[in-house]
């Protein structure tokens, strides 16, 4: 297999991915962009959007990503689908092996964003991979559903309201902490269709002969059983760094002082995890790159 070298390779398509790709694409260079899913990350999931500037009334995560893309497009930024695995540096450049290629990259992006937090194991019994997520996107066609969502951060009350449009909600928080901006929290409270209950742990969890959801509830002091159709876990997430060899983990500080590897977006911002932040790490690292290839060229 004929190994392909490039300068930038980029892993990633979210909001922080597309925007380094954007700069440097304007900056007259043309990475390549790796994706192993779809465009846009978690922003899929996003009921509204109302802090990234220029959207007065906000703006859907999907109408979003709508614009996004059709400006990589614009801008020439090509996409491919392919699963990256980063292998090893080798003191000049960066393996990377998809399932179709081998590449060689002078410089590595890293914009792989998060990955969910899941369930305790005891809870996960078969037959559940239809019936539970950690995103909503998975579930925006459903109406008429019941779905039970666990968390109390901004995620779950996202959900919810995304899904309240044309489904019956409840938000079960372990604690009695709420992690979620208050907007969040008291549009969900309000919505007729949105059921909230605190010190809520789930117990155990099943499939009956119907396939619906049984759920066994600690309210407090008192059990309390529900049945519902979906289940999506908004208890966390934690960065995505699967795709990176232990050896390229275990140099990872010194890689980043080198300038040869960036993290951005989600994948370092901890609980900063917003678009507008992602898109200025984006930018901000492709100007970077594009210093360093001028004064380090092939």
């Amino acid at each position: 297999m004929v190994l392909e070298t490039y300068p930038v390779v980029i892993i990633g398509a979210g909001p922080a991915g597309l925007a380094a790709a954007m700069q440097l694409s304007r900056q007259g260079h043309q990475p390549l962009v790796l994706e192993r899913s779809r465009v846009g990350g978690l922003l899929w999931n996003a009921n509204l959007v109302e802090n990234y500037p220029g959207f007065c009334q906000g703006i859907s995560g999907p109408e979003l990503v709508s614009l996004f893309q059709e400006q990589a497009k614009y801008l020439g930024v090509g996409i491919a689908f392919e699963e990256a695995r980063l292998t090893e540096f080798d003191g000049d450049a960066f393996r990377i092996e998809t399932d179709k290629r081998k590449l060689a990259a002078r410089v590595l992006v890293a914009a792989t964003g998060t990955k969910p937090k899941e369930l305790p194991e005891g809870l996960l019994v078969p037959g559940l991979a239809e019936r539970v997520f950690s995103e909503v996107y998975p579930l925006l066609n459903c109406s008429g559903k019941k779905v039970i969502i666990i968390g109390g951060g901004d995620a779950a009350f996202d959900y919810a309201l995304n899904l309240a449009k044309a489904n019956q909600v409840v938000v079960l928080n372990r604690g009695e902490e709420i992690k979620a901006l208050s907007l969040l929290f008291d549009r969900a409270l309000a919505h007729p269709q949105i059921t909230y209950h605190a010190h809520a742990e789930l117990r155990s969890l099943a499939v009956d002969r119907d396939g619906k959801l049984k759920f066994a509830i600690s309210l407090g002091n008192k059990m309390q059983n529900l049945v519902g159709d979906y289940l999506i876990a908004a208890i966390g997430r934690e960065p995505a760094m699967d795709f990176a060899a232990p050896s390229i983990l275990k140099d990872i500080d010194q890689l980043q002082v080198n300038r040869r590897l960036y993290l951005i977006g989600d994948l370092k911002n901890g609980l900063f995890r917003q678009t507008a932040i992602a898109v200025g790490d984006g930018i901000r690292a492709a100007m970077e790159i594009v210093q360093y290839l001028s004064k380090e060229p092939l």
